[in-house]
């Protein structure tokens, strides 16, 4: 059975190249349609043509084309003549989603059912696709490191939502020919261009409206907490997170959360730092600039919740610092609190509790959902 089954993954694996969803025979096709306007996010362009939508994403670490979508309903022909690139048929209905994110988001669109598989099913928090693993209508493909491709052949999903990184390919993945769905949203320079990209997901999966109404919620009340916020005059310093090994890493002043502490209304303290990414800083480097700083924010993941002497107990140069000897940190624990879920399509709620933290005098009787002050 298993020489069986290993000549059909192999048959599989020689047909599927033969099959792969590339759409057009050169470049030279003219784009003609209507641009939708997109109000932050810097990665994405969505034309709508006659008959198709296009969807150009735009690689963030060299500024060249990452990949273009051509998405054309499946009720409807397909167009005779269409640019070079990745053909989908919409609504896609069975999917392969390598990050809780997205069934996260998948589930705020009302379309859940379509994830048919996933990687990395430990981490995944969402109530329907866990019951999906337990029943078997949802299949657990392996790790993103090490996808079980034998599953993701059998499984046959119409497109697989990936998180691309810098120099990064997809491993035996790639092999497989399957239409890829680069989802990086996560390197926009701004929580709400990050967040704009449901529209793109929207129409991917038959729920633009859906989709754009959501995003209108969410840009709605960010701005409106921003204008509240700006009259603020007080601004608390801010340090955040936990020493790791060798290096601290915090995020860097242009990151989503970065953004997040501005917008909040803090004085990050390592907002000078434009990039996008993390900061692998050296302990004395923190101590140096963030010793007297107010307010100290933590996340960590943990089946039990962190305290000041679990804290000290595990790096003693912790104490040094303010926050920590005046009981002034907020954490929270992953492993109880859906953070990483549900923030990066509703920055609005995460930053409305940022701000509750750093101006609580704004928000009376607010309760928290993410962080907690440490205990004792």
């Amino acid at each position: 059975m298993r020489v069986v089954c290993s000549l059909v993954l192999l048959i599989v694996l020689v047909l599927l190249p033969l099959s792969c969803n590339t759409a057009g025979s050169s470049n030279d096709v003219v784009i003609v349609g209507d641009t939708l306007e997109l109000r932050y996010a810097s990665l994405l362009r969505m034309v709508e043509c006659d008959g198709y939508t296009l969807v150009d994403v735009q690689n963030p670490w060299n500024s060249t084309l990452m990949n273009r979508y051509l998405l054309v309903p499946k009720d409807s022909t397909l167009p005779k003549r269409l640019p070079k690139g990745t053909l989908l048929r919409t609504p896609l209905d069975r999917l392969l989603v390598f990050s809780t994110v997205h069934t996260e988001l998948l589930g705020s669109l009302g379309r859940i059912s379509a994830v048919a598989g996933v990687c990395d099913a430990q981490y995944i928090t969402q109530s329907d696709v866990r019951e999906g693993l337990r029943n078997g209508t949802i299949k657990d493909c392996g790790s993103t490191l090490n996808i079980n491709t034998e599953h993701v052949v059998q499984l046959s999903p119409e497109a697989v939502w990936v998180l691309p990184h810098e120099n990064g390919g997809y491993g035996k993945l790639d092999k497989l020919a399957l239409p890829l769905v680069e989802c990086v949203e996560y390197m926009e320079a701004s929580p709400l261009a990050g967040a704009e990209w449901v529209r793109f997901y929207g129409r991917l999966m038959g729920c633009a409206a859906v989709a754009d109404s959501l995003f209108d919620v969410v840009e709605a009340d960010y701005v409106s907490l921003c204008d509240s916020i700006r009259q603020c005059n007080y601004r608390p310093t801010l340090m955040c997170e936990l020493k790791s090994n060798s290096a601290w890493y915090l995020p860097s002043g242009g990151s989503t959360m970065g953004c997040l502490y501005r917008d909040a209304g803090a004085d990050y303290l390592f907002a000078d730092n434009a990039g996008r990414g993390s900061l692998p800083l050296a302990f004395e480097t923190v101590l140096e600039r963030a010793a007297s700083a107010d307010l100290w924010l933590v996340k960590y993941n943990s089946n039990t919740d962190k305290t000041y002497n679990s804290l000290q107990s595990e790096f003693d140069g912790y104490r040094h610092f303010r926050p920590f000897r005046e009981r002034n940190i907020y954490a929270c624990n992953l492993g109880r609190k859906r953070f990483y879920e549900e923030t990066p399509f509703r920055p609005d709620i995460l930053l409305r509790e940022l701000a509750a933290i750093f101006h609580p005098e704004m928000f009376p009787g607010y309760r928290m959902r993410y962080y907690e002050k440490m205990h004792e």
